[in-house]
């Protein structure tokens, strides 16, 4: 399969570093968005600007990284 271009975006949204539909940061800040593994938060957790810490301190999620790989095989 080829993707023409990225269509999520990693966020660390307090459960680690996690895969979302680019989709997700043009909902309303208080809808429900589901990361590739199913994870779900609410929209202003993968709107806002983490700090920097954050993506330091919280793990990838390694389950969204291995869907996102598959769509490449």
């Amino acid at each position: 399969m080829q993707i023409s271009s990225v269509d999520w975006s990693w966020r660390p949204v307090g459960v680690g570093r996690h895969a979302f539909d680019v989709a997700s940061k043009s909902l309303a800040p208080d809808s429900a968005v589901v990361s590739f593994c199913g994870i779900e938060v609410e929209a202003w957790q993968v709107q806002r600007r983490p700090p920097e810490l954050e993506w330091i301190a919280e793990d990838t999620c390694m389950k969204c990284w291995r869907l996102i790989a598959a769509r490449f095989d």
